[in-house]
Parts: C-alpha cells; structure tokens; sequence
C-alpha cells in the first residue's frame, strides 16, 4: 500500500476561491510525478462561522480569531472549491465543532481528521464518534502526555471505531532538534499499528523529516501548503510547492530504498547464485570407496574451494541430512547433486519455526530463553497448515501458562478436557471460536484482549481468521500429557504428530 501525503490548506487560501483554486492546481501539478509511489490528500478546516467564536471576540484584536474571520467562506464557496478538488484528490476536512461535524459527514469527505488541538475536546469528540462513527478517522495527538494518548486511543478503541493516529509536534514552526521522531516509535511499542503516520510542522527547508518518518515505519505525512502571490505571504510552517517537491524526492527516494519483503525475496536467486561462485565444493577422499547405496559421512569427504555447477556443496551438507548415493561414484572425486538421494525432514520443521518467530515479532510477545516450539500436526506434517498449532510452554507447574501460535486460515481439531480448566487471552489477531458443552454449541469470534474460559469437558475447536494468523495466552491448571481428548480417533492414533525445535 502507498503512503498517503496530506496537503493540509488550512487557511492558505486566505478566504480567496480563486487563491485555493491556484493552491490546489499548483499541488495537484505537483503530485503527478510521484503518483507512482505516493497517494495524495487534501485537506480543509470547518468552523461553523455564525457559532465557533463567541460573540464576545467578534471585533477582537485576537490575531487568531481576526485570521479566522478574515478567511471564513460561505456553503456555495466551499461547494465551489469542493467540485473543483474532487477529481485531483482524495479530501480530508477537520472540523473544529459539532456544526462542522455535521457538515464534513454532509459534504461526504473521504476522511475526517480531527487536530491535535481537538483530540482532548471530549465533547467534540463524543459527537464525533455519534455522527462520524462510521466514516474513515485521521487523530493527531500533539502535546498530548503518554497519559492523554491513551485515554485519547482507549475511548475510540472501546467503541470499536477504525482510527488512525499521527505522532505529531505542535510547535509552529518546529526546529529539527525538536522533531524527537525516535517518540513515533516509542508510541508504537504500546499502541502498535494504530500509530500510522506523522504531522510535524517542521521548518520548510527541512526535507529529510518524512524519509526518516518513513523508514521508521510512518505511512501518513501531513505538511501544510500555500502559493506566495501579492500580499499573500506563507506562515513559517507552510512550504511552497519548490520545498515541498524536494521533501517528496526524499520521500520517494526512501520508498525505493526501503522496498519490500516480496522485492527481496526476489532477489534471492541472484545471490544465491552468486555467493556459489565463492562455496566449497564436496570432494571423495583419496582413501574412500563411495559405491551405490552409501551414506555419505564426513570421513570419507572433504569440503574445498571451488565447488563446480552441478556439485554439492558444504553449505547443503548438515547433521539433519540423509544424502545417499545413488549411483558408484567414477574416477572424479566431485560428488554431483545429480547422483545423490537427498532427504531433510528438519526442513519442514524449520520453516514452520521461521513463520512461527515471524508472528510472535507481530504480536510483539517476549519469548523465554531457551524455549522450544512443539509442532502439533494432527494429521501429519504435509497438511500442517490446513489443521494444526504451534505452541511454547512457558511454566507447567501447579499452573500453566503456553503461548499457542495459529497461522492464517489454520485449524485445531476439536478437543477436550478432563481435568484441565484453561483461560484463552487473544494476544494478536483474531480466531474463531467454537464449543460445545452440555448440548449446546455456540460460535466466538474474538479479537486481541478477549477471554473466554474453558471449563472441563467442554468440546472446543479454534481457526485463525486474520490474515498475520493469531497468538493466544493460554492460561490453565497444571497440563497433563494424557488429558486431550480429541474426537476424531485418526488424531487419537497418530503417535507422530509432535514435532519439536528450538525457537532461538
């Protein structure tokens, strides 16, 4: 998925249809060479004009509330400068109170973003969430303490509203020392993925802020435009389009940079291929008799430098191998993959445990020292990822407690207890739950945080259902060995379907 940069106009247009119309193509121009790579937003601010400033400061001095009277536009002028931007842009607005709610849910935005400023303004946001609570949701938590930004994620969190949130600054303009990016991270250790992007109103000739934002891990940008014209003049934290095309260079240049899993794995075969020309190739000693049938064993092989095309080399040569020949070996002392039978059922296992760490990564879940992945295959390794689990026991005394790890669309078997009572914890992800106790049967899905206990005796069965799998605390009484009883007697009668591997 492209990042998305929002250009946030804010009051650039200066209460002028013709100067936004100016902004907008100008931007719009701007963003067809980096379409490629980036997706663009633009975004507006609402206040409702006859209610937001009280009576009292409507012939202040208050240089803000002069600037914003001096800017406010009528509904047709916005429907104006609405129709003219929706073909070039995604819209993003932000109102400042409930009248502007209403109208930004009206005038069908793409987005509502909601300001640092208003992030704590719980009476503006309990409306939102009543009148906006289905419509796409930017939150930015500037000069909010680790306090505030919970409370602030909790309350949309509860409500199971879709926000995304930006590590923002609310310095105008902020210096480079004061950008303290390293706290977008920090965010992210306890909010994970709801902390989406960055909003820093940097200085305009800073250009390296969404390069080093993305490459952190940041996927929205907010930078606020303007266009120079007459007695218009940009506020220090707006940038002309020259700046802001310079800052997405950066930007786009990151992107390649960083790339992708999938763009390295690509890439595989390539080096592969070259870091053979420097492997050492597998040759027959001098004292051996290698004939058809045997298994090759260090004593009668030696490893040197080079190693030809055809030829096994050490780099395939390990303990959990079964290499057989196949054929008598001639008078060449090269031994060629083409004359070996090569067997490594560790393979499979490894490559489970490599998904395995993958997800705990994910779920962001310690794993003790020297723990050990049981491989639960219940209807043999081939068909792991259609039925099975993957688990780590943490402590099995008079309690227990396993992190049981389930990868996209895998199933567990239905099972039982006799003795063991156990709590389910979903850590990450999200799972189908189904059990039967006591006739009846019952469906649960559950999300991360969700419990559910069960008791002994209750029929339960489990499918991972997001698209990363899922990882679930299992929390119970002492495990015992022989108490899972699983219905289907081809799992009861497999005594193969365990495998173990160390996680580190």
């Amino acid at each position: 998925m492209k990042p998305l940069v929002i250009f946030e106009l804010a009051n650039n247009h200066m209460g002028s249809i013709a100067h936004a119309k100016l902004i907008i193509k100008s931007y719009y121009k701007l963003t067809k060479k980096f379409k490629n790579k980036i997706d663009f937003a633009l975004k507006f601010q609402y206040r409702d004009p006859k209610t937001f400033i009280h009576q009292s400061f409507i012939n202040s001095d208050d240089k803000h509330v002069k600037r914003f009277k001096s800017t406010f536009l009528t509904k047709k002028q916005w429907s104006q400068i609405l129709n003219f931007s929706r073909s070039k842009f995604k819209l993003i607005c932000t109102p400042f109170d409930e009248i502007s709610v209403d109208n930004v849910v009206k005038d069908k935005f793409d987005y509502l973003k909601i300001a640092s400023c208003s992030s704590t303004d719980w009476p503006l946001i309990e409306y939102i969430a009543k009148k906006a609570k289905n419509k796409k949701i930017i939150c930015s938590l500037g000069g909010l303490n680790k306090d505030e930004i919970s409370s602030v994620i909790s309350f949309f969190s509860t409500r199971k509203m879709k926000v995304q949130f930006l590590y923002c600054v609310a310095k105008y303009p902020t210096q480079s020392n004061d950008l303290n990016l390293i706290y977008f991270q920090e965010m992210r250790k306890f909010h994970r993925e709801k902390i989406a992007g960055i909003s820093l109103h940097e200085e305009p000739n800073e250009f390296l802020s969404g390069a080093i934002g993305f490459s952190m891990g940041a996927r929205i940008f907010e930078k606020h435009i303007g266009v120079s014209k007459g007695k218009i003049r940009l506020n220090k934290y707006s940038v002309n389009s020259n700046q802001m095309q310079k800052w997405l260079s950066f930007l786009e240049k990151t992107i390649e940079q960083v790339g992708s899993v999938k763009g390295r794995d690509k890439n595989l075969s390539i080096e592969k291929r070259q870091l053979r020309n420097f492997q050492r190739g597998v040759y027959k000693n001098k004292i051996s008799d290698i004939k058809r049938g045997t298994t090759l064993k260090e004593k009668s092989i030696t490893f040197n430098f080079p190693a030809v095309k055809g030829q096994l080399t050490a780099n395939n040569f390990s303990k959990f191998s079964e290499i057989v020949m196949k054929k008598n070996l001639d008078d060449s002392e090269r031994i060629m993959v083409k004359n070996l039978s090569i067997k490594n059922p560790r393979n499979k296992v490894s490559i489970i445990r490599n998904k395995i760490r993958t997800l705990a990564s994910l779920a962001n879940i310690i794993v003790p020292n020297l723990s050990r992945i049981e491989i639960s295959h219940h209807y043999g390794i081939n068909n792991f990822f259609k039925y099975g689990l993957s688990m780590i026991t943490v402590i099995n005394q008079s309690y227990c407690k396993k992190y049981l790890f389930m990868l996209k669309n895998q199933k567990h078997p239905a099972q039982y207890h006799k003795i063991k009572q156990e709590t389910f914890l979903i850590l990450f992800g999200r799972i189908m739950l189904k059990i039967k106790f006591k006739g009846k049967i019952q469906k649960k899905i559950m999300n991360s945080g969700e419990t559910f206990t069960i008791v002994k005796g209750m029929i339960h069965e489990f499918k991972a259902l997001s698209k990363d799998g899922a990882v679930i605390e299992e929390i119970s009484s002492k495990h015992i060995k022989s108490d899972s009883y699983y219905l289907d007697k081809r799992i009861r009668n497999n005594k193969n379907r365990k495998s173990l591997i160390s996680y580190y």
